[in-house]
């Protein structure tokens, strides 16, 4: 039985009718059964229970060539990959390959290599040579922060932005690439301030900070938003090997501490670290303030601080 279905009574087709179905879901018209397969020999849709073709010459969109490894697919790909602010030049390359010229002769070799080596050298122009040094610094900062991909265009984008308005030199290049991945932090709320980030790069916080001030005098639209304590947290308890009931209660804390303004104007990173600490107390899975402030890259005194803050207003018993 060739193409049952639902008619439309349209597009008449060898005596038969194009199926329109309501579902995405096939459903056998015959016995009513959603049990479908695909033969993709035939290209043909055949009910599992009772044999009915459903839809026949399907097309298959598929690629109709074979691949063996990563690099044959990038060669006999017919579309690049997708634009990407990580690349100087968004990725709107084109390459050349010595692979045809495996059996030549040895001039058409020595061709094809000062092909590669021009192709190569007018790729990268003299002005798109900060771009290209900038956004390696870049890439492996985020590499080096294990920041997701999101994040990391975001940055190269703010970057682009700053490079096609500004002269600097390579230290400055390095510390501007640092502070636009500060700014994409900000923008997408992930969890890293500009101790942490200053200190796990290896650059000192008022460089950051002075390149972060030049980026923003030609980058005039960045809507960053502001970090909650919250956005900390599951990173500590990740970091500290805790369970999710001390996440949970220690969110919990810093909910109620915004609600009666306890640590306005100060680090939202001390507020959900002394939230962890309580949270590991009264759940039965101590840590100490050292471990604690060790996690989060800042001082036990801080902890302290906003601990004292938590119980006295919260009338918090704690048994240490």
């Amino acid at each position: 039985m060739r193409n049952a279905g639902r008619k439309t009574g349209k597009n008449n087709y060898e005596g038969g009718y194009n199926m329109v179905y309501e579902h995405s879901i096939l459903k056998c018209p015959v016995c009513g059964s959603t049990n479908i397969i695909f033969d993709h020999v035939k290209g043909e849709y055949v009910c599992a229970s009772c044999g009915t073709v459903i839809s026949d010459h399907v097309i298959d969109s598929g690629k109709e060539w074979r691949t063996f490894s990563p690099y044959d697919a990038l060669l006999k790909s017919r579309t690049g990959r997708s634009l990407t602010y990580a690349i100087h030049d968004m990725g709107l390359t084109t390459t050349f390959s010595t692979k045809g010229f495996k059996h030549s002769s040895r001039v058409l070799k020595k061709k094809a290599r000062d092909l590669i080596r021009i192709q190569n050298k007018m790729r990268i122009s003299r002005k798109d040579r900060v771009k290209v040094t900038g956004l390696k610094y870049l890439n492996s900062y985020a590499s080096t922060l294990q920041l997701p991909n999101h994040v990391r265009e975001e940055a190269a984008r703010i970057l682009h932005k700053a490079l096609d308005k500004l002269n600097v030199k390579e230290k400055t290049i390095k510390a501007m690439a640092a502070a636009a991945i500060l700014m994409a932090c900000k923008i997408h709320g992930v969890p890293k301030t500009l101790r942490s980030i200053a200190r796990e790069l290896g650059f000192s916080e008022g460089d950051i900070w002075k390149a972060e001030k030049k980026i923003l005098s030609v980058v005039k639209k960045v809507n960053t938003r502001i970090v909650e304590p919250k956005d900390f947290i599951p990173l500590i308890v990740k970091k500290l090997g805790l369970s999710s009931h001390v996440q949970y209660l220690a969110a919990y804390l810093t909910y109620l501490a915004r609600k009666k303004d306890i640590g306005i104007g100060r680090g939202p990173i001390g507020l959900a670290a002394a939230s962890v600490y309580i949270a590991s107390i009264l759940l039965d899975e101590k840590k100490t303030q050292q471990e604690v402030a060790e996690a989060c890259n800042i001082t036990d005194v801080t902890i302290r601080n906003r601990y004292s803050d938590i119980v006295e207003n919260f009338d918090i018993e704690v048994y240490l």
